[in-house]
């Protein structure tokens, strides 16, 4: 391995000359680079109504130019002269509309799209699947969407309580898991990559996904795609990745304030406190144009006493958005997120009798942390075949641990940009080229040695129209990663995919491809002792790859059903598990222990039983994973997986069901009873003078469970109200 000054140097000089041309591209006159061509005038309307459609996005096909209609449902785009195009308008609750158009023979009349209403709402459009706009079933992979809506219809706190209802995605004690790649790693490394309007959130020294420093008031909408997916997005991409979009702030003046308040239902026989146990929080968000650009700024603030010992939690929250040349082709947008949170831990139970309760040794345990992302997204160059995109990012992290038995803590700041270049060669090929860099800082107390690391990568993609019917897609990605004081990880994944429309209303696809994950800085360098357990480093740690491959169906054979379904299957080598140091007593290390193979089906249904007044939208995921050393299920991972929502009158009532069948294995507490999880949740909604008021109880019937890690309980009945108004 090159000496560290050699590599500093090298990085150095590779980010000052992605500097340069950074700078280059930025001060390039927008005039030069956005192409003018006939302006076309439109209006997206419902069909039966007449009445304007508001955010309808209108793409223009085969091309990167796009437009989303104002509060009078229009819209306005510029058409490159010389041929025919399709625009092709999609609307959240609204069938996918499309429309012929000629630039030669534009009349003076705004061009009237009527669309028609769905009976409940279904994937629209992805950005994450192929690093560019996807209508439905177009992706050759599977894709969830989880839509501003849905999140409000939810009545969630933070984004970690609406994921577990997408298609595919389970939680074990708190850790994502999309379609068994993952088990529980108490927050060391994630096979799950985040990502906030395609800027990477996880953490820099663990890799682990930190839900309080994502928005929620401003989400557009969640897309998580499953499955291998690094050939685009590079490590941690391993079982799949979501990316949260948020939306355009609404040009004109808006403030939103959200407040809720709830109480936990704690059984007598398992009372800790004498108190009253609650959660309370407060969001405020506002938005105003200052001259030509838009800015949004919001800010919170919330608190939970948590429903068992030593489970408190604070939080504050800030967040910036500006978004400059909003309505011109190629908008630029700048955030800075900024979370600080106290959060008590809970690390397991006292007593089986004494389930919510702590060891008295650990009792006041915490940890105090603060998470800083800053980033933009420019578009410096925007026609009618090509697009250049950059995304430069600045994420800062500090984490402090005051245990009974440690205080360790950390620091990283990780700079990087990404930046992706779209070619679009007439109808039949769409290439996208890019690269990233980062190079990430560390400091703490607890890594032996303290390492930097430097991530480097060159990607690309070409999306093939075979014909009308079949569209192809096939991309490589090379990714280097370089940790000081241990061998250099070099890694190539490539993927193909492939979609057959056989009717207007079917979609087939499928997709072999290849998934890497880096190991994370402390999974190669911790030396520390927690809750008694040693922990040392392991600097020959490699990192876990896993092949796999898919075959799906999406369909929409009535207007009252949607169905969606995909078979997979993954390969993984490497995989990095906590295991036994080599010679030393009770010491533990992370190691590349398990090779494992992971399959199942994966199902969505979206039914409306009584049009208008009584929907079901139901997803079932079997999964069938094995340890290929011991011939065992993987730990953690549950075969039947299943949650269910019974809604009625647009989500005035609504009952959610989640189950998951009993883990067939876990690590640390193997002989503990344990079962299957079923949990009811009851939901209403009402609009009293123009706020809306949700309540939600949360584990009605009072189920007692361990929440699929050993000797956790999961959360008691809890009811909450939420009061959103806007002004």
């Amino acid at each position: 391995m090159p000496p560290l000054g050699s590599c500093f140097g090298l990085l150095t000089t590779r980010m000052v000359r992605a500097c340069r041309l950074l700078a280059f591209v930025s001060f390039v006159p927008l005039s030069l680079v956005a192409q003018e061509g006939p302006r076309l005038r439109g209006v997206v309307v419902e069909e039966e109504s007449g009445a304007p459609i508001v955010d309808a996005e209108v793409l223009l096909q085969a091309t990167p130019l796009r437009a989303a209609t104002g509060a009078d449902g229009t819209f306005e785009i510029a058409l490159p002269g010389g041929r025919e195009f399709t625009l092709v308008v999609v609307a959240t609750g609204f069938r996918t509309a499309e429309q012929t158009v000629d630039s030669a023979s534009l009349s003076g009349e705004p061009l009237r799209i009527p669309m028609e209403r769905l009976l409940f709402e279904v994937p629209g459009l992805t950005v994450t699947a192929s690093r560019g706009v996807a209508r439905p079933g177009e992706a050759p992979v599977s894709v969830a969407v989880i839509s501003a809506d849905e999140l409000e219809g939810r009545n969630v706190t933070n984004l970690k309580e609406a994921l577990p209802f997408a298609q595919g995605v389970t939680f074990n004690a708190g850790h994502m898991d999309i379609r068994g790649s993952s088990g529980i790693a108490r927050g060391v490394g994630s096979r799950v990559l985040m990502l906030l309007d395609g800027h990477r959130v996880l953490g820099g020294v663990d890799s682990a996904i930190d839900f309080g420093v994502l928005p929620l008031l401003d989400v557009e909408r969640i897309e998580i795609v499953k499955g291998p997916h690094s050939t685009l997005w590079g490590t941690n991409a391993m079982g799949g990745v979501v990316n949260v979009i948020t939306r355009a702030p609404p040009g004109g003046q808006q403030t939103v304030v959200r407040g809720y308040y709830g109480v936990f239902d704690i059984p007598g026989e398992l009372d800790f406190s004498e108190e009253r146990l609650n959660m309370e929080g407060i969001q405020l968000q506002h938005s105003r144009r200052i001259g030509d650009n838009d800015l949004t700024l919001s800010f919170g603030r919330e608190g939970s006493d948590g429903f068992r010992e030593n489970g408190a939690m604070g939080r504050w929250q800030l967040r910036v958005k500006t978004v400059f040349g909003p309505e011109s082709a190629n908008p630029w947008e700048v955030f800075a997120s900024w979370k600080r949170e106290e959060a008590e831990e809970f690390f397991t139970w006292l007593s089986e009798d004494r389930r919510l309760e702590v060891d008295p040794v650990a009792l006041g345990d915490f940890k105090r942390g603060s998470d800083l992302v800053v980033g933009m997204t420019a578009t410096p160059l925007v026609t009618s075949s090509l697009k250049l995109q950059i995304r430069p990012q600045l994420q800062h992290v500090r984490s402090q641990n005051y245990f009974h038995d440690n205080v360790d803590y950390h620091r990283s700041t990780r700079f990087g940009t990404d930046a992706q270049l779209s070619v679009f060669g007439g109808e039949r090929h769409a290439l996208t080229v890019g690269g990233d860099g980062a190079y990430t800082r560390v400091a703490s107390n607890f890594l032996s040695p303290t390492p930097s690391v430097t991530d480097l990568a060159l990607f690309a993609q070409d999306e093939i129209e075979v014909s009308d019917r079949v569209r192809a897609s096939v991309g490589v990605r090379l990714d280097s990663h370089r940790t000081s004081f241990v061998e250099d990880d070099l890694t190539l994944s490539p993927k193909i995919g492939l979609v057959y429309h056989p009717g207007e209303r079917v979609s087939l696809r499928t997709s072999f491809s290849r998934g890497y994950r880096a190991p994370s800085v402390s999974e190669q360098f911790t030396s520390t002792t927690v809750f008694g357990f040693r922990v040392v480093p392991n600097l020959e740690i490699r990192g876990e790859s896993a092949w796999a491959g898919e075959v799906g169906a999406t369909a929409s054979p009535h207007d009252r059903i949607w169905l969606d379904a995909g078979l997979f299957w993954s390969e993984y080598t490497g995989l990095i598990e906590v295991g036994a140091a080599p010679n030393q007593f009770f010491t533990f290390q992370f190691q590349n222990v398990a090779e494992a193979r992971v399959r199942g089906i994966d199902t969505g249904v979206r039914v409306g039983l009584v049009p208008t007044r009584l929907n079901l939208h139901a997803n079932y995921m079997y999964v069938d994973s094995k340890d290929r050393r011991t011939g065992r299920h993987l730990a953690y991972r549950s075969r039947h997986n299943l949650t269910t929502t019974l809604s009625g009158w647009s989500d005035v009532i609504a009952v959610d069901v989640r189950h998951r069948s009993r883990p067939d294995q876990v690590l640390v507490y193997p002989l503990d009873e344990r079962g299957a999880v079923t949990l009811l949740d009851l939901r209403m909604a009402v609009t009293i003078m123009d706020m809306d008021v949700h309540a939600k109880i949360a584990n009605l019937l009072q189920t007692e469970y361990v929440d699929v890690q050993e000797r956790n309980p999961g959360a008691t009945r809890s009811v909450r109200f939420t009061l959103t108004s806007r002004f």
